[in-house]
């Protein structure tokens, strides 16, 4: 059983809704599928991969659960923070700051508490914080 939960929101680039003619994403001038369809989101989710090994490097010897998250996937994602938090016994104002925070793209949530969010930190910085929120020297 994991001793902590490491949560990286950042998007996939894949279809995430229904196939059907309301629900597909697609763009201008392009297909569903193609190349460019999340081209926009690309380098956010690069970025994020190097966050995610810097990470995993760091604390590969430590009972860390790592999870990374499709912001869209709030049924997933909500039910997750929340119970992350109320296990590690935060305040009833906060959890509802973690849930309000958690669920945007580039968020990094520890144990229900929200480290970063709306931003994608350096990889040394990600690692200094998550280190420090598990207590790690």
């Amino acid at each position: 059983m994991m001793e902590h939960r490491v949560l990286l929101v950042r998007e996939w680039d894949q279809q995430m809704s229904g196939s059907g003619c309301c629900g597909r994403l697609g763009g201008v001038n392009h297909e569903l599928g193609e190349e460019s369809t999340y081209a926009h989101n690309r380098s956010e989710m690069e970025r994020m991969g190097e966050v995610y090994r810097a990470l995993k490097a760091e604390l590969f010897d430590e009972d860390v659960e790592f999870a990374v998250v499709d912001p869209r996937n709030a049924i997933w994602l909500v039910p997750n923070i929340l119970r992350d938090a109320v296990r590690r016994g935060l305040p009833a104002r906060e959890i509802l700051r973690s849930v309000r925070d958690g669920v945007s793209q580039g968020a990094i949530i520890v144990d229900g508490r929200v480290l970063f969010s709306g931003r994608i930190p350096k990889p040394e910085e990600a690692v200094a914080a998550v280190r420090s929120e598990l207590g790690v020297a």
